[in-house]
């Protein structure tokens, strides 16, 4: 007689770590659902205030106004950066950074130390020296102004610049500085101290290893 057959059940029952694995898919399931359902559907996560950093007053209401159309924010020329992020659980929360004027222009905008001109929106300090120039010369006068040593810059009224190596300074005492470029700040900003101790009323130092000064008066 031939063995008896024995016939093997495959329907085997789920070991732990298998079941384990099943539940945690199912609840990273649920959890993407509901994650979803918060942001799309729920009233959780809707923003009922904004609030602005950096800036107050009328500068704060006019980002406030433009919160909700992101593109209208880099039109405000004072703005120099903005950062918009989500304040837990329902705030807009705006991070402003307003651009800080060193010059003006006289016609009512000013000009930052990066030589971007805007409409201040709050009163300009006073005693900031003007500018007349555009575009590569203005980035060039407002390089060489924030390059100069407090003592220097103190004494800055006017600069102007036509190109990038031609600013002019004018001073207090109404005597003019031929600067050139941006090039060689430190040693120029030391020949012109020296220089200064010699009354003239044009000193260059375009090229600070050949310095020369113009309608030099003796001193009595």
């Amino acid at each position: 007689m031939s063995d008896p057959v024995v016939e093997l059940d495959d329907h085997r029952a789920p070991t732990p770590r298998k079941g384990l694995r099943i539940v945690i898919a199912v609840l990273v399931l649920l959890a993407l659902a509901a994650a979803g359902w918060m942001v799309w559907f729920s009233s959780l996560l809707t923003a009922e205030s904004v609030s602005v950093l950096g800036v107050d007053g009328v500068a704060a209401q006019e980002v406030k106004n433009t919160a909700r159309i992101a593109d209208h924010l880099s039109t405000i020329g004072w703005i120099d950066h903005i950062e918009v992020r989500r304040g837990w659980p329902h705030d807009v929360v705006i991070a402003v950074t307003p651009r800080t004027a060193i010059a003006t222009r006289g016609d009512g905008t000013v000009v930052d130390a990066a030589g971007v001109p805007f409409t201040p929106v709050e009163q300009v300090p006073p005693g900031l020296p003007t500018v007349r120039a555009d575009d590569l010369g203005l980035v060039a006068a407002m390089g060489v102004l924030v390059s100069l040593p407090e003592d220097l810059r103190s004494k800055v009224v006017h600069l102007k610049a036509t190109t990038r190596d031609d600013v002019v300074l004018t001073l207090k005492s109404s005597a003019v500085v031929r600067w050139g470029s941006t090039e060689q700040a430190e040693l120029k900003a030391q020949v012109t101290r020296a220089l200064l101790k010699r009354k003239a009323k044009i000193y260059d130092v375009s090229a600070p290893e050949l310095p020369t000064t113009f309608k030099e008066k003796l001193r009595r």
